[in-house]
C-alpha cells in the first residue's frame, strides 16, 4: 500500500479500538487509513461512505458479505482482521501490506516482464481461485486492487463492491467497479460473477505487461463502448501469455476459461476433464470426444497439446467450454459424484441447477403429482425447478427487489402455491401452476423478511413470518390481511420459522440472533413456555417432526451444533449432534431407510444426513458445494428420498438418501 499522508481536519483519530495514524487513500467507495491496534500491529482501516449505510439492507450486505470474506484462505489476499460501524458507517479492518499497488509501480517503473511477470500471474490467479473458494466474487480487480507487498503480490477488497451494488447506478461512477476492468456483462447491468472476475483479472494482467489498459478510452463512456464493441489490444504481450488472455477477455463470459484452468495451464498441471450429464448420471466423456466440446450449436476445439505443460501450452486454453448440461464450479472443477448416505444409489447426486446470484433458501413441494424445487436468490429471483428433469420450469418468479431470503411451498384453497420472503421487507405469494404472482405483496415488516411457513389456524391458511426487525407476524393467505398484531419476544433478528403442534393446537417456532428457541401458540398468538435455551450462538433453522409419538424441534446454530427439543416440555433431548466444523445454517427433515433423518447445511460448505433416533451421522457429508450451504429440503424424487441443496455457489443440487421407507 502507498505512503501514508496526513489525516485531515475532518478526518477521524479512532475508528473503533483502532488509532488512525494517516490517510492511506480515498476513492468511490470511501477512505482508507493506516491504523494501529491496541497490540501495536499496523492495520489498514477502510471506512465507506456514509451513503452505503442509508438503507438497512446494504448495511445487512456488509455484514454478511465481511463473514464471508473472513473465510479467504490467507495466502495472496490481505487478511480480513475485524469489521463493524462507527457513527453508522460500516469499516473494514484488514492486514496492512506495504508496498506500492501495481499500478504505481508499473507507472513508475514501467510494465512486468520474464519471470516476475510469471509470478504476479500465478500469485493473482491463485488469490482469485481463494476468493471464489469462499464464495465471494471480487467484482473490482484492478491494478489499484493488487499490492506488490515485500513478500509478493497480494490482493485486497475481494467483496466489498458487492455492497455498493444496490445503489442507484445512474451514473458513471455509481459503477460498482472501475470501468476499465469491468466484464462486458457487468457494464450491461447483469450480475458478476467468477467469469467477471476473469475478465479482469486478465485486463489487469495486459495493463502490467504493457503498461496499458487492455481497452483505450479517453472517458468512462468510451472505455466502456471498447469493452462491449472492440477486442482488446494485446500488441506487446508476450506468448503464450497473450492467448490465454484472450481467451479470458471473450465478451460472452460462457467461453471463458474457469480460474482453475487458467492455474492449470499457468503452472502446468493438467486441466480438468470435461464431464457430460447423461442420462441423469455424471460420467466422463469417452477419449474420442475429449478433444471437441460444443457450446450450444457452436463447436469449439480444445488445443491442449498432449506431453506440453506450463505456458506452452497457454495457447490451447481457448475454451474449455461449458455443455448445455456440464457444470463447471469457480475452481474449474467437474462436478462429482459425492459419498451417498445411504447404500443404494438411484438418484445420481449433482447439480439441478444454477441460480445467477448466491441461494439463500430451497423448498420442496408437488405439482400437478410432480415433485418442484423451489429457490430463492440473491438475484432477486425464486426459481421453479424440475428435480427430475433438473430442468427449471418457466421464468423465474421475479417481483421482488432484494435478496429473496426464505421460500416455502403450501397449499391454498387446493391449489399449490410458492411464498417467498424478501430483504426488501415483503412477502410474496406465488401460484405454482401459472407461476404468476397471486395478489399485492404483503407489508408490515419494517426489516428483512428472513423466514416463512404456512399453517391452517382455525380452518384458514396463513403465512408466519419472521423478520429483521425482531417480530414474528401471521397473515391471512385468503383476506391477505394481517392475524393480530406482531408476536414479539425475539430481542434481535428472527431467522428460521417452522410449524408443529402441541396438544392438537397450532404453534410456531422461531430461532434467531438471540441465541434462542421460541414457541407460539397461533390461536392466541401468545408465547409457549420459556425459551429453549441451549445454543451458544445464533439459531439458523428449526424444523419440527414426531419422534417416539412426541413432537419434537430440531434445530441448526452458530454454535456448530445441531440439537433435538421436547417440543412439550421444552427439553433438549440427547446430547447436541456434532460434526459439522462451522456454523450450521439450515436443516430439514425427512425419512430414508425407514429412520427419521435430520439434513443440514452449513458454512463448512457440505451437507450432512442424521439418524434423529440415534442423533448420530448417517454415513459421510455431501462435499460437492464450493461455498456456504444456506438452504436444505428433504422431498421424493421417483420414490426415492432425497435432500435438495442451494448455496452461495449459486447450485441447487441432489443427494440420494437411500431407500425412502
Amino acid at each position: 500500500m502507498p505512503d501514508a499522508g496526513p489525516l485531515r481536519a475532518n478526518d477521524p483519530r479512532r475508528i473503533g479500538v483502532h488509532e488512525l495514524l494517516g490517510v492511506l487513500g480515498s476513492g468511490g467507495q470511501g477512505t482508507v487509513y493506516l491504523g494501529r491496534n491496541p497490540s501495536g500491529q499496523r492495520v489498514a482501516v477502510k471506512v465507506l461512505h456514509a451513503r452505503v449505510t442509508e438503507n438497512t439492507v446494504e448495511m445487512r450486505r456488509f455484514e454478511r458479505e465481511v463473514a464471508l470474506a473472513r473465510q479467504v484462505a490467507a495466502f495472496c489476499t490481505a487478511t480480513v482482521l475485524e469489521a463493524g460501524f462507527s457513527e453508522g458507517r460500516p469499516y473494514l479492518v484488514s492486514e496492512y501490506v506495504p508496498g506500492p499497488s501495481l499500478q504505481d509501480l508499473v507507472a513508475t517503473d514501467g510494465p512486468r516482464t520474464g519471470s516476475g511477470l510469471e509470478r504476479l500471474a500465478i500469485a493473482t490467479a491463485t488469490a482469485l481461485e481463494a476468493i471464489h473458494r469462499a464464495g465471494i466474487v471480487h467484482r473490482d480487480f484492478k491494478p489499484n486492487n493488487v499490492i506488490m507487498g515485500p513478500e509478493g503480490p497480494v490482493v485486497i477488497d475481494f467483496g466489498i463492491a458487492r455492497i455498493l451494488e444496490s445503489t442507484d447506478a445512474t451514473t458513471v461512477s455509481a459503477l460498482v467497479g472501475t470501468p476499465a476492468y469491468l466484464a462486458p456483462e457487468q457494464l450491461a447491468d447483469q450480475p458478476a460473477s467468477g467469469a467477471s472476475d476473469l475478465f479482469s483479472w486478465a485486463a489487469t494482467m495486459v495493463y502490467a505487461a504493457t503498461g496499458r489498459r487492455a481497452f483505450a478510452g479517453e472517458h468512462a463512456a468510451a472505455i466502456m463502448g471498447t469493452i462491449l464493441n472492440s477486442e482488446p489490444d494485446l500488441e506487446g504481450v508476450p506468448e503464450p501469455l497473450r492467448a490465454l488472455l484472450a481467451a479470458c477477455l471473450a465478451k460472452d463470459p460462457r467461453d471463458r476459461p474457469g480460474v482453475g484452468d487458467v492455474l492449470a495451464v499457468l503452472t502446468g498441471r493438467a486441466p480438468a476433464e470435461p464431464y457430460a450429464m447423461e442420462s441423469d448420471a455424471v460420467t466422463p466423456l469417452p477419449a474420442a470426444e475429449r478433444d471437441l466440446i460444443t457450446t450450444g450449436d457452436r463447436p469449439v476445439r480444445r488445443l491442449l497439446p498432449r506431453g506440453r505443460t506450463g505456458w506452452a501450452v497457454a495457447a490451447a486454453c481457448v475454451a474449455l467450454a461449458v455443455l448445455g448440461a456440464v457444470f463447471w464450479p469457480f475452481t474449474g472443477k467437474p462436478v462429482v459424484r459425492a459419498a451417498p448416505a445411504a447404500k443404494a444409489v438411484a438418484v445420481t447426486p449433482g447439480v439441478i441447477g444454477n441460480q445467477s446470484d448466491d441461494i439463500w433458501a430451497v423448498a420442496a413441494g408437488q405439482v400437478d403429482g410432480r415433485p418442484v424445487v423451489v429457490s430463492g436468490s440473491a438475484d432477486d429471483t425464486a426459481r421453479v425447478w424440475d428435480p427430475v428433469t433438473r430442468r427449471p420450469v418457466g421464468e423465474p418468479l421475479r417481483g421482488h427487489t432484494e435478496d429473496v431470503c426464505a421460500v416455502t411451498i403450501g397449499q391454498v384453497d387446493g391449489r399449490p402455491m410458492a411464498v417467498t420472503g424478501s430483504a426488501d421487507d415483503t412477502i410474496r405469494v406465488w401460484d405454482l401452476v401459472t407461476r404468476q404472482p397471486v395478489g399485492e405483496p404483503l407489508r408490515g415488516h419494517t426489516e428483512d423478511v428472513y423466514a416463512v411457513a404456512v399453517a391452517q389456524v382455525d380452518g384458514r391458511p396463513v403465512v408466519v413470518s419472521g423478520s429483521g426487525d425482531d417480530t414474528v407476524r401471521v397473515w391471512d393467505l385468503t383476506t391477505r390481511e394481517p392475524v393480530g398484531e406482531p408476536m414479539r419476544g425475539h430481542t434481535e433478528d428472527v431467522w428460521t420459522v417452522a410449524i408443529g403442534q402441541v396438544d392438537g393446537r397450532p404453534v410456531a417456532v422461531t430461532g434467531g440472533v438471540d441465541d434462542t428457541i421460541r414457541v407460539w401458540d397461533l390461536t392466541t398468538r401468545r408465547p409457549v413456555g420459556e425459551p429453549l435455551r441451549g445454543h451458544t450462538g445464533d439459531v439458523y433453522g428449526v424444523a419440527v417432526t414426531q419422534l417416539g409419538g412426541r413432537p419434537v424441534v430440531v434445530s441448526a446454530g452458530a454454535d456448530r451444533t445441531v440439537r433435538v427439543w421436547d417440543l412439550a416440555t421444552h427439553q433438549p433431548v440427547g446430547q447436541p449432534m456434532v460434526g459439522h466444523t462451522d456454523n450450521v445454517t439450515s436443516v430439514a427433515l425427512g425419512q430414508a431407510d425407514g429412520r427419521p433423518v435430520a439434513v443440514t447445511g452449513s458454512w463448512d460448505r457440505t451437507v450432512r444426513v442424521w439418524d434423529l433416533t440415534t442423533r448420530r451421522p448417517v454415513g459421510e457429508p455431501f462435499p460437492g458445494h464450493t461455498s456456504t450451504v444456506y438452504g436444505v429440503a428433504v422431498t421424493q424424487v421417483n420414490g426415492r428420498a432425497v435432500a435438495i441443496s442451494g448455496s452461495r455457489d449459486t447450485a441447487v443440487r441432489i443427494w440420494d438418501l437411500g431407500p425412502s421407507s
